[in-house]
């Protein structure tokens, strides 16, 4: 026994004495103790993969073969697609591109293509906005300039953007003078 405490080594060496007389008294009258032999190591393990499952067997399946509808004539083919060009044609004198488009439902591709082979034209440019011309508006910024405001003022006061601005005073003829450099400007 082997033992980092000497002390307690010491205290089991009576017990120890006994056991080596007891053992020494039986071979003396005859005993053999019988070493026994090591069971022998066990098999290893073999881990053999497993097989992929056989596939299955390809089956053809039949079905009976869907009737096409007929299709329609080509003259039929033909005289739908003229009334549809005549149709385009007839609005595109009065109306944008964008507007055939919303009229119709034809795709921008299809118009395009269809002005290219019959040799027609959309109404072009965009429809000058109404309040360009409105005689109202055109007082009230006549009326900031009599008060005294500037352009940015009329703008705040009227709720329209600069540009507008400019385009009504350009239009209309109004003397509104822009800021000079340094003066009274709005921070707001």
């Amino acid at each position: 026994m082997i033992s980092n405490n000497l002390g307690m080594v010491e205290a089991l060496r009576p017990v120890s004495n006994e056991l080596a007389a007891a053992v020494e008294q039986f071979l003396a009258a005859g005993g053999q103790i019988d070493v026994a032999k090591p069971p022998p190591p066990p098999k290893p393990v073999v881990y053999v993969p497993q097989e992929p499952p056989a596939p299955k067997p390809f089956v053809r399946r039949r079905t009976e073969a869907i009737p096409l509808a007929d299709p329609a004539p080509a003259e039929l083919r033909e005289e739908k697609r003229m009334k549809r060009v005549e149709l385009v044609m007839q609005l595109a004198k009065t109306h944008t591109q964008k507007e055939v488009i919303i009229a119709t439902g034809i795709a921008r591709r299809t118009l395009l293509s269809m002005s290219k082979e019959f040799s027609f034209s959309f109404k072009r440019g965009h429809p000058e906005p109404t309040y360009i011309n409105d005689p109202a508006l055109v007082e009230q910024i006549k009326a900031c300039k009599e008060q005294g405001l500037s352009r940015r003022q009329a703008c705040e006061k009227l709720r329209i953007i600069h540009t507008t601005l400019a385009r009504i005073v350009d239009r209309h003829q109004i003397d509104y003078p822009k800021s000079k450099a340094g003066g009274n400007r709005c921070a707001a």
